[in-house]
């Protein structure tokens, strides 16, 4: 078993860890529990940080140019991004979503293979590479965490209406607060995105002589961005808040998910890097 393999079972263990912490945090009033869980994914984050950048030494480049790479690359981010926040917001239902959605990702990173396509073609060994790739990454990481903030408000506003006054309202944030964690994280996002789509413009142009082509990853980054551009436009401009701008939150992760793995697997282009 190689150091990488080692270090992967050692950041799913710590995350399951944190899970459960977080979760028993959530559902109890154990204050010890909630820090407990801080402590143990800050501890996973350490050791996902150390597998990346094991495995980067170990093919000299950056490997996010594979799904393997580039999941893991995103679940360190989610993560380090949620810790960055935990003490402004101390939403424990959000420390939940993160870490099981990253101990999720880490079961499916296992599951892949661990190796950087030696086949990519010659384009990916443009200047733009890091800066596009790590910029789009970073923003679904964003985009990621809005969408569990927005899920807190929706089922927030669901038992209120419904006054169901029990454990579970009572650890969820309130409506302000997750709405108010939604717009960050989507205005944290958000700016990355567009660097990505801008570079990724930049780099096309100097790999293939086109800015824009219309092919499916293009076209599906493009609805993204427009649906997130939606969203600060009726949030900033039009001071729309509550469900519905949370709900076009909820939509807005289905676009990230069609356009980060869905095209990757189910069309071809210049983006089909054999995942």
């Amino acid at each position: 078993m190689n150091s990488a393999a080692i270090l992967l079972d050692i950041v799913a263990v710590l995350y399951a860890c944190a899970s459960i912490l977080y979760l028993w945090g959530f559902v109890s009033e154990a204050a010890r529990a909630r820090r407990m869980a801080s402590i143990t994914a800050l501890l996973g984050l350490l050791v996902h940080g150390a597998l990346i950048a094991d495995i980067c030494l170990a093919k000299h480049t950056m490997a996010l140019t594979n799904l393997f790479g580039s999941l893991l690359f995103v679940a360190w981010s989610l993560m380090a991004i949620y810790l960055i926040n935990e003490r402004k917001y101390r939403i424990t239902a959000l420390g939940a979503f993160a870490a099981i959605l990253c101990l999720s990702t880490v079961g499916v990173v296992s599951t892949l293979p661990n190796g950087v396509n030696e086949t990519l073609r010659p384009a990916l060994r443009s200047h733009w590479s890091v800066i596009h790739i790590t910029s789009c990454l970073l923003g679904y990481a964003g985009f990621t965490l809005a969408f569990g903030a927005a899920i807190c408000y929706v089922i927030q506003e669901y038992m209120l209406k419904a006054k169901r006054i029990n454990v579970i309202q009572r650890h969820l944030p309130s409506l302000d607060v997750a709405d108010h964690l939604a717009y960050t994280m989507v205005s944290f996002g958000f700016p990355l995105f567009t660097l990505g789509i801008v570079t990724g413009a930049l780099w096309a142009q100097t790999a293939w002589n086109s800015y824009w082509s219309w092919i499916p990853k293009e076209t599906w980054s493009l609805i993204t961005w427009l649906v997130y551009a939606a969203y600060l436009h009726v949030r900033i401009v039009s001071r729309w808040r509550g469900k519905w701008a949370n709900r076009l939150l909820i939509a807005g992760l289905v676009c990230v998910v069609v356009t980060f793995i869905g095209v990757n697997f189910f069309s071809g282009g210049l983006h089909n890097y054999k995942w």
